[in-house]
């Protein structure tokens, strides 16, 4: 694939900084598009929004968002690997606080557990008062 050919693949792709030779073609009957479906997926290179690291949004990865997923087509991926991964570690976390802290019959292990994402929590800044850290025993 040529360049020109990538960039007419897609609306966006003339903007982007994409690499034709890791071109696959596309499945538009499996994506949700509004107006203009992708007809093949290109590696592209990103700025992560979080970190300001450069990666790659590979080609693989996009058809896995766009057809398996059902992502809308012209969804973006903003942040690297590390920060999505880091993102969702962190949403787990204060899920598992979340359902610890209310539990009323916690064991040692719980309560253990519960202060030590709560003492993260609060040195990430989400948890501002520090007593309610104290507090778990």
């Amino acid at each position: 694939m040529t360049a020109e050919m990538a960039a007419d693949a897609h609306w966006s792709f003339d903007k982007e900084n994409v690499f034709p030779e890791t071109a696959i073609p596309a499945n538009t009957d499996k994506q949700n598009y509004s107006i203009f479906p992708r007809k093949f997926y290109v590696d592209i290179e990103r700025c992560c929004t979080q970190c300001k690291r450069w990666f790659i949004f590979f080609s693989v990865e996009q058809r896995f968002w766009f057809e398996e997923l059902g992502f809308y087509v012209d969804a973006d991926c903003t942040k690297c690997i590390d920060c999505r991964k880091n993102d969702q570690n962190f949403k787990l976390m204060q899920k598992r606080y979340q359902v610890l802290n209310v539990k009323s019959d916690r064991n040692a292990k719980e309560t253990s557990e519960l202060k030590k994402i709560a003492l993260e929590l609060f040195q990430l800044g989400y948890i501002k008062d520090k007593t309610k850290v104290d507090r778990i025993g």
